[in-house]
């Protein structure tokens, strides 16, 4: 049986993270697209389908990490979602208890925790 890889998209303001996170998961056989802001992340979402979302949470108005994945899951209710900081003490209100990563980090801990967060749902079937 072959495991399709989920489908990510990126959301960070900062061009060269991102650019550098879709490098890195592309590179880990992941399909991925990335965008700047809550806006770009949102129309993206409607016109394609993304099993996971990777989103800084810092993210400049008018849309945090956190309202990006709120408003993002009123179309896609199963839409998965990893949050990233680099500030130490995030508040995470997500409803779904989704993870969370702080930057700086390694591939292999970010990759992780997209795996883990896929593991979940087949181990509660």
């Amino acid at each position: 049986m072959t495991v399709e890889p989920p489908r990510i998209l990126v959301i960070d303001d900062d061009p060269d993270l991102r650019s550098m996170l879709c490098c890195m998961l592309s590179n880990e056989g992941f399909p991925v697209s990335g965008a700047e802001d809550g806006p770009s992340a949102l129309r993206l979402i409607e016109t394609e389908k993304f099993d996971l979302l990777i989103t800084d949470v810092g993210l400049p108005p008018p849309m945090d990490g956190f309202e990006i994945v709120r408003r993002a899951r009123v179309s896609t209710p199963g839409l998965r979602s990893l949050f990233i900081s680099g500030t130490e003490r995030a508040k995470w209100d997500d409803p779904q208890r989704e993870d969370f990563v702080y930057k700086p980090f390694r591939t292999s801990e970010l990759v992780g925790c997209i795996w883990e967060l896929f593991w979940r749902d087949e181990r509660s079937l």
